[in-house]
């Protein structure tokens, strides 16, 4: 019986093949075959500039201090810089901008105090995916004091409400306090 239901569905797949036209009455599609030999190139794509595309606007915004942390080890002029603010959301991309200090006048930045592999943080961009420890490296300029390490950034935002959530994380935790320096006796 298997047998039986195997042949009816082969003949009735090979039945509309059959038709009572000739094969080539004008209305069949031409038949194309690539050989060995075909060494036809595809049509080059233009040289010429490709339209602009309409500009992406993200909401972005400025960021006075990042909340950021890291303890240089005894003796050292550099600090590392790591992200205190748990996971940066997919879609964010925060560009870190020139290190400074508040109040101004008792230490300034002097990437000089870092390895040569340090990574230095001015420019550098931290995303959900990448978000690399950096240095900076600092000098005492001043007698007495004490100032918080402040590292603006830019954040974009693939959403307004991404950029409002940053707003509220605070700001850096790594202060510096100047220690007195001898005076030489003559």
């Amino acid at each position: 019986m298997r047998w039986w239901a195997v042949t009816v569905s082969v003949l009735m797949l090979l039945v509309p093949g059959c038709s009572g036209t000739p094969a080539d009455s004008g209305t069949a599609p031409p038949t194309l075959v690539a050989t060995p030999d075909d060494t036809s190139e595809p049509v080059p794509e233009p040289t010429g500039a490709e339209p602009t595309q309409s500009q992406q606007s993200k909401p972005s915004i400025e960021i006075a201090s990042l909340p950021i942390g890291g303890i240089p080890e005894d003796g050292s002029s550099c600090n590392p810089i790591s992200w205190l603010a748990g996971d940066i959301p997919n879609g964010v991309t925060i560009k870190l901008g020139t290190p400074g200090f508040d109040p101004t006048g008792i230490f300034e930045a002097d990437q000089t105090g870092c390895p040569a592999d340090a990574l230095p943080c001015d420019g550098l961009l931290w995303t959900a995916q990448n978000l690399p420890q950096c240095w900076v490296g600092f000098k005492q300029v001043g007698t007495e004091g004490t100032v918080t390490l402040v590292i603006p950034a830019t954040a974009t935002c693939d959403t307004e409400s991404q950029c409002d959530k940053l707003k509220s994380l605070g700001g850096s935790q790594i202060t510096l306090t100047a220690q007195a320096t001898a005076t030489p006796t003559s």
